[in-house]
């Protein structure tokens, strides 16, 4: 990652700052014999509360992590496990390089939607309102409809949102794929039927509050209508603007339901991303796609970790 120069540099920047200010506590002239006394406990107190280079490095770290809202647990975690395995004199240059790949390793790599072996791959996308489902899955029928050419074939079982299906289906219109509104297993099954031959069915579901039981049975049944039809996938659709706590809350009320993948969406109304790392460590599920605009289909990629993880530590971005 060219040594992650940008971010390197503004770390060095730091530290340099804060030598600065001790050195300017130290340097402090004083008048008079009680002047030269207090310079001396002054100089005494700094050399005290001086830490290594590679303690003062790592404690900027941790500060970059949680200012960017990473989970304090598993900021400390990644610092522990590193200074672990420090010598005292190994240079901060190495020691950010260990943090970088503890942090790639963490993350693990993305995994995106795949083919089935026979049969079309059924796609199911759930998660809470106002998260982006419908468009984020308009964005990745056109990757596999337009550009790789695949059969893609949608269907929507959000029947509570009001002209949610008419969206869903001036998508299909303009890709012109098929689109279909599902009420119940049946027709899910009925469906696979119909499309059996194409590659891709994908499949956008109700959002609603995760604490409504009744729509989490509905959810439930449609997710699992397909079992022992055909190979599927679920992707559990996720704001990276949502606070950490509620997102703990829908993940673990998802995970009652089935195993899922990741996509976040919005990272382009957010400042901070440590709610990626939290998630992916709490829940153990992969992230596989982000989303950074309304653009369809342009703002949507495969999950970077590399990415990722500068700026979790403090770098920007490459123009």
């Amino acid at each position: 990652e060219e040594k992650l120069d940008s971010l390197q540099n503004l770390l060095e920047q730091q530290i340099e700052n804060k030598e600065k200010k001790v050195a300017q506590k130290t340097d402090t002239p004083a008048a008079g014999k009680g002047g030269t006394e207090r310079a001396a406990a002054s100089a005494d107190d700094v050399k005290k509360e001086e830490n290594p280079e590679l303690i003062k490095f790592m404690k900027l770290l941790y500060n970059t992590m949680i200012g960017n809202e990473v989970n304090e647990q598993y900021a400390n975690q990644i610092i522990d496990e590193i200074t672990r395995l420090q010598k005292p004199d190994v240079p901060f240059d190495y020691a950010l390089a260990e943090v970088y790949q503890k942090m790639i390793l963490k993350f693990g790599q993305p995994s995106g939607i795949t083919p089935a072996v026979q049969g079309p791959k059924v796609v199911y996308f759930i998660g809470p309102t106002g998260v982006g489902k419908t468009t984020t899955i308009a964005k990745l029928a056109s990757k596999f409809s337009v550009v790789e050419k695949k059969k893609v074939a949608l269907l929507t079982a959000d029947t509570y949102r009001i002209a949610a299906a008419e969206q869903l289906r001036t998508y299909a219109d303009i890709l012109e794929v098929p689109c279909r509104v599902i009420y119940s297993d049946e027709e899910v099954e009925q469906a696979l039927r119909d499309f059996k031959d194409y590659d891709y069915i994908m499949v956008d579901t109700a959002g609603h509050s995760h604490q409504n039981e009744k729509q989490r049975e509905n959810m439930n049944s449609i997710i699992h209508s397909a079992d022992g039809l055909a190979e599927q996938e679920v992707y559990l659709v996720l704001s990276a603007t949502t606070k950490y706590r509620d997102l703990i809350s829908i993940a673990d009320t998802y995970s009652k339901l089935t195993d899922y993948k990741l996509i976040f969406t919005k990272l382009d109304e957010t400042t901070t991303l440590g709610s990626l790392l939290n998630l992916r460590l709490y829940t153990g599920a992969s992230i596989s796609y982000v989303t950074d605009g309304q653009n369809v289909p342009d703002d949507i990629s495969e999950f970077s970790p590399q990415k990722t993880v500068k700026l979790l530590l403090g770098g920007r971005m490459s123009e």
